[in-house]
């Protein structure tokens, strides 16, 4: 990235300012969800398009100015074709009190969820994915519930910004395994309530722990099985807590029965 200001979630992209969600676009402005475009401004889930502006779920289209739905089309205003003298005309010359024109328009077309190349998956901007169910913005995911940002997320739930397989209410981090209700763990398996661990296995609510194992609050256990039995006497005042209220309720469910384990 290069020449770049005030954006969010952007990648391989030059000169692009106020966006969120860009990838190898160049000389962007105030766009979301675009991909292969350049010089486009106040677009939104377009894709391999030139010079856009104002315009919503176009592909191939060069030189329009709020257009919604279109392919392969060039100097386009409004969905309407024009010459090349007409539209250089029109955006010399537009005024704002036509904008009302696109929201009209937005409104009329039918939207596209952008789910590519994926089986059997609810949600919106999903790609090579697999079984995923009120999932947004995934990437060679499969199997997975209730996600954000996921990318290469598999047999995992409320999971978000983060790369799991067998993952539960994880944020943040990447490439761990059987981890649940973690904050920004990076390289650790069947780790606990656990946050910012690097290579960590068998942790239970652990704070910034390096290559460590079988620990519990951030003291080490001696063997696995006191690794075990530490786990469970918390869990087991957990729930009987007066404080915890309702809230430790949920663990009683067959899916939570034997996490402590």
């Amino acid at each position: 990235m290069r020449d770049c200001y005030y954006n969010y979630w952007v990648y391989h992209a030059e000169d692009c300012v106020d966006s969120s969600y860009l990838e190898k676009c160049e000389l962007c402005y105030e766009c979301v969800d675009l991909v292969h475009c350049y010089g486009c401004d106040y677009c939104q889930d377009c894709k391999d398009s030139r010079d856009l502006k104002l315009c919503y779920d176009c592909t191939g289209c060069e030189d329009c100015f709020g257009c919604v739905g279109l392919v392969r089309k060039k100097n386009c205003v409004f969905n309407e074709q024009k010459t090349k003298e007409e539209y250089k005309s029109f955006v010399k010359d537009f005024s704002e009190e036509n904008l009302g024109k696109f929201e009209d328009l937005r409104a009329k077309i039918p939207h596209r969820d952008f789910i590519n190349k994926s089986e059997d998956c609810v949600g919106n901007h999903v790609e090579n994915s697999q079984r995923c169910f009120w999932t947004f913005d995934a990437v060679r995911s499969r199997d997975c519930v209730y996600c954000f940002n996921a990318y290469e997320i598999i047999d995992s739930v409320d999971c978000c910004f983060t790369k799991v397989e067998l993952g539960y209410e994880c944020l943040g981090g990447g490439w761990n395994f059987n981890c649940d209700f973690c904050l920004f763990l990076v390289n650790c398996t069947d780790c606990q309530f656990c946050f910012q661990c690097q290579e960590c296995k068998n942790c239970f609510m652990c704070d910034a722990l390096h290559h460590k194992q079988y620990y519990v609050l951030n003291e080490p256990c001696g063997s696995a099985d006191e690794y075990m039995a530490k786990v469970a006497k918390i869990w087991k005042e957990l729930k009987s807590s007066p404080e915890s209220g309702s809230l430790m309720s949920v663990f009683e469910d067959e899916e939570f029965k034997g996490i402590e384990h």
